[in-house]
């Protein structure tokens, strides 16, 4: 699923109030930033890297982005509490993230620990250049359904009803932060029955229960 030295951090689950009095005195949590206990990365994270993909579970299914929210590594410390300038490879480690809008729900629904304890629910994140570069049809198909929702109710709230691929592809690249050709996605989208093509040669989405 993901290309070869993928950087990729899996959330086990939230720091408990007693890990972060103990480790991290003085943080106050809100909804753009948390601690969370990290299992062990396959190789060295820097700070500040940021991530933009949501993968669920062990099968690693995508279930956000690559989109508007950002994940930003901001801090890591080791089991004792040391502060550390990356996340070094094969370690576990409690890390500080920084999200560009509120936590999702089901991040904060990550079970609270006092320890690394196993989660096969945990949450991954990844960047969505280390995906595009693996492309299993579950990916793809993964990424098109979120981008024709995504896409399709900004353009309800414009009242947006028909458009021009060259409309699709500005907005779809003004947006979304991704190597992928914006008229490659387009003919995606219309092999799957999601964009339609209309008698005036304008586009138009395809409602869900219609496919």
């Amino acid at each position: 699923m993901l290309k070869e030295g993928a950087i990729i951090l899996t959330i086990q689950g939230k720091a408990s109030q007693k890990v972060i009095k103990n480790l991290i005195p003085g943080f106050v949590p809100n909804k753009l930033s948390g601690w969370f206990f990290v299992d062990f990365s396959t190789q060295e994270v820097p700070l500040n890297t940021k991530f933009d993909v949501l993968l669920a579970g062990e099968a690693k299914k995508l279930i956000y982005g690559p989109g508007t929210m950002s994940i930003k590594l901001v801090s890591c410390l080791d089991q004792f509490g040391n502060k550390l300038s990356a996340i070094p490879m094969g370690c576990n480690t409690i890390c500080k993230l920084d999200f560009s809008t509120p936590i999702p729900s089901i991040i904060r629904s990550l079970p609270t620990l006092t320890g690394w304890n196993y989660n096969p629910n945990a949450l991954s994140i990844a960047r969505h250049v280390d995906i595009e570069l693996a492309t299993p049809d579950t990916i793809w198909n993964d990424m098109f359904s979120i981008i024709y929702f995504d896409i399709r109710n900004k353009f309800s709230d414009l009242h947006i009803s028909k458009f021009t691929q060259n409309e699709f592809t500005t907005y779809l690249e003004r947006i979304y932060h991704t190597q992928l050709h914006a008229d490659q996605i387009l003919e995606s989208l219309m092999r799957l029955g999601k964009v339609t093509k209309q008698k005036d040669d304008l586009l138009s989405f395809v409602e869900p229960e219609s496919y």
